[in-house]
């Protein structure tokens, strides 16, 4: 089998796992980055930490390599254009011009009316083929009542239904 076939069996795959919407946000000191993600996960309880995988010719990937801290935002159901405007529609700090975004712990930008909102001061990275994993420890965590989540499977978003907790 090719390394091309492969690729496609592997995006046919993985279009069946179904993910939380999630922008990412950091800055390097002067400029804000923001990128929407699915390949963000929780690592550990002890001590509370995320794992988010970055493309290294995103922009927030220079953010992160400098050492700085990260916010993940995980986004309501009906903010798949905050996803859109981040996942590339708009470029640069152009990605802040729809959403409340605030700077929130060590000025790291987030997303006021996300469901949550979780900073994490950079602990570790590791670097496998295109991508970066970065672990950030968990520093603090902004949650809003309601749950009802923004999920991306094959290809397209949907939300599940809605609850409260």
């Amino acid at each position: 089998m090719s390394v091309t076939e492969l690729q496609d069996q592997m995006k046919q795959a993985m279009g069946r796992l179904g993910a939380s919407v999630t922008v990412v946000t950091s800055h390097d000191g002067s400029r804000k980055y923001a990128m929407t993600a699915t390949a963000v996960t929780s690592l550990t309880l002890n001590p509370p930490a995320l794992l988010v995988c970055v493309n290294q010719i995103n922009g927030l990937h220079h953010a992160l390599t400098g050492g700085h801290g990260f916010c993940v935002n995980i986004l309501y159901d009906d903010q798949q254009d905050v996803s859109d405007i981040c996942a590339g529609q708009e470029k640069g700090e152009d990605k802040f011009n729809l959403g409340d975004w605030q700077a929130g712990y060590d000025r790291i930008p987030y997303l006021e009316d996300a469901q949550a909102s979780i900073f994490c001061d950079l602990d570790d990275a590791h670097v496998y083929g295109s991508h970066s994993i970065f672990i950030g420890k968990v520093k603090r965590i902004i949650t809003r009542e309601e749950i009802s989540p923004l999920m991306f499977l094959a290809g397209k978003y949907f939300s599940p239904p809605s609850s409260t907790s």
